[in-house]
């Protein structure tokens, strides 16, 4: 058996926290791993941020419900569950996934968990450093080949553990980086060459 692991924002949504900027103003709200790779770093300067501006959970909640999937992400992910267990390793949080979590159909989801007080974000858990890393480590060690993509700089660590990792959707200035990775722009291009790694699955 083989698992896909999926990023989600930038990968198969849009970036939640550009549309928190666009809402509020903040431009700072905007920047996400691809502009900082650490992503305790950017944890921090998003809370200090809403603090110092009263903007609150549910007005990142709304501003994923707003959120549409990037175009074909949907029929991607639903032609590979029909092949492989698919799952989503993101560096988001639960509260904020969820109405993009419903869009998908539900997958399964392994991310992190936020502190809320009265609707206001105090803090934040992280339940691996290297979560993403962590999750296809253990998926190993139960048999499971897994192959893995995402967009970003926090992806890499899926990508040196996976039996195979893509690039999709990646910004030049990161892909170019590590031209081992193979890069795709389209999902048709990424479901083939998922397929001609797998053992299991004949096209």
């Amino acid at each position: 058996m083989e698992i896909v692991c999926l990023d989600m924002e930038g990968t198969l949504t849009p970036e939640v926290w550009e549309r928190v900027a666009a809402n509020t103003g903040i431009k700072e709200l905007g920047k996400t791993t691809r502009d900082i790779p650490d992503y305790g770093e950017l944890m921090e300067m998003r809370i200090k941020i809403m603090s110092e501006n009263g903007i609150k959970l549910s007005n990142v909640q709304d501003a994923a419900a707003s959120l549409e999937l990037l175009p074909g992400a949907l029929s991607f992910v639903n032609k590979l569950r029909e092949k492989f267990q698919v799952v989503i390793l993101s560096d988001t949080f639960h509260d904020v996934a969820k109405p993009l979590m419903k869009k998908l159909g539900y997958p399964f989801l392994l991310c992190h968990n936020l502190k809320v007080i009265d609707d206001e974000i105090v803090s934040y858990e992280f339940r691996h450093p290297q979560a993403k890393k962590q999750a296809i480590e253990s998926f190993k060690s139960l048999g499971y080949r897994c192959f893995a993509a995402g967009d970003s700089h926090n992806d890499i660590q899926m990508f040196e553990v996976a039996d195979k990792g893509f690039f999709i959707n990646a910004p030049l200035k990161i892909s170019s980086k590590h031209p081992e990775i193979e890069s795709y722009d389209n999902y048709n291009d990424l479901e083939k060459a998922i397929y001609s790694n797998s053992i299991f699955v004949q096209t």
